[in-house]
């Protein structure tokens, strides 16, 4: 409850200061406001994070000073835009009619089961693997540190600052919590599209089945990034569509400077203002020619390129290519290899693969089979994951129903709607990794056209527009009860350590199978030990002690291409200051190894020349004898990591 209530006096802090910055934008209500505003402060506090981990100052004191000059510099808008936020809540509860007031009990219980897991210990994913693993260990070291050993603590942006500044000010559930604001903050960003394109009807269908979805209940509870390049993704789409009806300036910087937030959030991101920037093109040259268009395009162009930058600069000062691991051919990079690119691109393939094969086919070989994707998105989501079954769930609704924008494609704000989502989904699927999860951001453009084009069917009579209530009414509905199995499995257990009545480490051991092994090491392994952990894809959140990976997918400073002998191991690892040995746990995987039998090999002669210091369920922790670490001593050249 403490990191809620924390989380809340931020984003009081941060719309104040967002409202200050955007007095110049014509915005057409409080509502809209205050998701660019709130757009905007989570993207400032997260570059004022980058600015105190580049100086060695990420620590509480330098961050609460940060967040008490914004207060105060946006004391007044605060204020008053949440008296003016609070009188509007009155009047919905005292106005409302009763299908809205349903509408968000629906959503307030979801939403209720979702904050519950979110107080619960950190469970599986990306999560513990990367997105809280180097926000963390940033916290910790009070900077950002070097991470030779994995190119994860490169692939650090936008969020995963937030994610660190939540560790300084308290812990990974308000990091968790950060999620959580940003779904919500999405969410009202869907409605202030289809609002502001089609109509509040049409704003507050949309909003509720993107919320209600159970993709969106997946993405709540666990610590990603993709609720925060959908927002951003989308207000910078309302940028853009309300410069073109109104001419306004401050709407297309307000729109280039939210395109940049999502090129910073992820670099997937980065298509955001490349496509959007076309379409600014397009515009502007039909009003006025070449040179004002070019103009106009440029300018967005070069604000977008600003706004997403530190984290990029950050990456290409540490490792000399701004996009660390990808594009080696072009930039380089240290501690990384064309051949080291080739293996993780392999095992990716094979990855595919193997889960494509659940759905009764083959990985997208060719682009006819690409083709396939929006059925597989929509229709077999499980496939895509070692996940459960609804926890990737769009529904079919985007499926049955965004065809029907046949008929309203005169429109222009659907074919900006449906050309952005149309473009951004093609680049992913055809040019990158064809997944649910990267083509996030298309999902509120579609669902704003969808519901627009199906409330159009809806005119031809009551009848009609009954069916269309029923239609959206019942796939709201279903999609809250299958949003709520996704959450069902672990809500008991959540509950009862969030009212204290289950241990945290009682939780773990039920739903982390990792957990075991590291609690061993945090227990086994002096406070000034450091731990090399041996495999292919790390999940080091609930180590507390000093840790460097060893896998051969993540990093090139350990080349095991180049060693022969358990020496060369050793003298590999000798720079870090290892003094123990861990195998993690983990599931068979084809082709999950690019150099192959070497590796196991190398490993397996260092833990057998180790010493054994603890025995659990799921592994044994070994010491490394004086032979095997010759420069353990020289803790000045070893990557300091601690999740404490």
């Amino acid at each position: 409850m403490l990191d809620a209530i924390l989380l809340a006096v931020v984003l009081v802090v941060l719309y104040g200061v967002g409202r200050r910055c955007l007095r110049a934008v014509p915005f057409s209500d409080g509502a809209e406001e205050a998701v660019f505003a709130l757009g905007l402060g989570l993207g400032l506090l997260a570059y004022a994070t980058v600015a105190l981990g580049i100086l060695g100052l990420l620590r509480l004191p330098a961050l609460v000073a940060v967040l008490a000059a914004a207060a105060w510099t946006g004391r007044r808008e605060a204020v008053s835009g949440g008296v003016r936020g609070l009188r509007a809540l009155g009047r919905f509860a005292a106005t409302a009619p009763l299908g809205a007031r349903a509408a968000v009990l629906l959503a307030l219980g979801l939403f209720a089961t979702e904050c519950v897991l979110v107080m619960a210990p950190v469970v599986g994913g990306d999560q513990t693997k990367y997105q809280l693993v180097y926000p963390r260990l940033f916290a910790a070291a009070g900077g950002f540190v070097p991470t030779p050993w994995s190119f994860w603590g490169y692939m650090q942006y936008l969020v995963n600052m937030l994610f660190a500044a939540a560790f300084v000010l308290r812990g990974d559930v308000l990091a968790r919590f950060v999620n959580v604001a940003f779904g919500v903050l999405a969410t009202a960003a869907v409605f202030a599209l289809g609002r502001r394109a089609f109509g509040r009807t049409v704003g507050a269908w949309a909003a509720l089945l993107f919320f209600c979805m159970p993709f969106t209940a997946t993405l709540m509870i666990r610590a990603w990034v993709e609720f925060a390049l959908t927002l951003y993704v989308v207000t910078a789409t309302i940028g853009v569509l309300a410069w073109r009806e109104s001419g306004h300036r401050g709407w297309l910087a307000l729109a280039a400077v939210m395109g940049g937030f999502a090129a910073g959030t992820k670099l997937m991101g980065v298509l955001a203002p490349a496509l959007l920037g076309v379409t600014v093109l397009v515009i502007a040259r039909a009003r006025g020619g070449w040179v004002p268009a070019l103009r106009a395009t440029i300018g967005f162009g070069l604000v977008a390129m600003v706004v997403a930058s530190p984290c990029y600069l950050r990456n290409a000062a540490a490792t000399g290519n701004p996009i660390f691991p990808f594009g080696y051919g072009v930039f380089g990079g240290r501690n990384w290899s064309a051949a080291a690119a080739r293996g993780l691109d392999d095992y990716y393939a094979a990855y595919r693969q193997a889960h494509a094969e659940k759905r009764g086919g083959g990985a997208y070989g060719s682009w006819r089979e690409t083709l396939r994707f929006p059925w597989d998105a929509t229709m077999a989501p499980y496939a895509f994951e070692n996940v459960g079954r609804f926890a990737y769930d769009v529904g079919p609704f985007l499926l049955a129903f965004v065809p029907a924008v046949v008929l309203v494609r005169r429109d222009p704000r659907v074919r900006i709607l449906a050309g952005v989502g149309l473009a951004y989904g093609a680049a992913v699927v055809f040019g990158m990794w064809a997944h649910p999860r990267y083509i996030h951001p298309t999902l509120p453009l579609f669902l704003v056209v969808a519901v627009y084009a199906l409330r159009t069917l809806g005119d031809s009579g009551r009848l009609a527009r009954r069916a269309v209530t029923v239609a959206l009414a019942g796939t709201a509905l279903w999609q809250g009860v299958t949003a709520l199995r996704v959450t069902a499995p672990l809500a008991p257990d959540s509950l009862r350590v969030a009212l204290g009545r289950l241990s945290e480490d009682a939780f773990l051991r039920r739903y982390e199978r990792r957990y075991p092994l590291w609690d061993l090491v945090n227990r086994e392994v002096p406070a000034d030990g450091n731990v090399l952990i041996l495999a292919m894809i790390p999940h080091p959140y609930h180590v507390l002690r000093r840790f460097v990976l060893a896998s051969p997918l993540e990093q090139g400073a350990i080349d095991y291409r180049r060693l022969a002998s358990v020496d060369d191991l050793a003298a590999a690892i000798a720079p870090y200051g290892v003094t123990h040995v861990v195998r993690e746990p983990e599931e068979e995987k084809a082709a999950a190894n690019p150099v192959g039998a070497r590796v196991i090999r190398l490993w397996d002669e260092l833990i057998a020349g180790a010493e054994k210091v603890a025995v659990g369920p799921s592994g044994a922790v070994y010491k490394l004898p004086a032979r095997l670490r010759p420069v353990v001593a020289n803790h000045g050249t070893a990557s300091p990591a601690s999740g404490s």
